[in-house]
């Protein structure tokens, strides 16, 4: 990921945001994956992390395979809220994810970042499924 996160236009990123977990996701889980990557990607980077000022505010089904892309998008409309705008206006944003999959998630959470004055959003994930 540091590799990834090192190219162009990757590297103009200012700000790590990892794509948060709903509160009871995270509880069942006992972690959230994007934030375990983002942490470590923000150490290795020396850029700033930010677990706080994005939340998901919609506690979504899980996504199961089957599930087609407009499912998924559907699924994840109006999921993420953000608590702390001022963090967030003018950054340039990092969005770390585990998987890649439709990119509904993605894609929503990186509506609600711009939305809030981020200037661009780039997404960085382990895998794609």
């Amino acid at each position: 990921m540091l590799t990834a996160q090192q190219r162009e236009p990757i590297n103009q990123a200012t700000l790590i945001i990892p794509v948060p977990l709903h509160p009871e996701r995270e509880r069942e889980r006992g972690f959230n994956q994007a934030a375990v990557l983002g942490r470590s990607l923000s150490r290795l980077s020396n850029l700033p992390f930010d677990e706080h000022s994005v939340m998901r505010r919609v506690h979504t089904a899980l996504h199961r395979a089957g599930m087609d892309a407009r499912a998924r998008r559907d699924s994840v409309v109006d999921a993420f809220a953000i608590r702390h705008p001022e963090g967030i206006a003018g950054q340039s944003i990092l969005l770390v994810d585990d998987v890649f999959t439709t990119g509904a998630t993605a894609s929503a959470c990186t509506a609600a970042l711009k939305e809030a004055g981020a200037t661009e959003v780039f997404v960085l994930t382990v895998a794609r499924a």
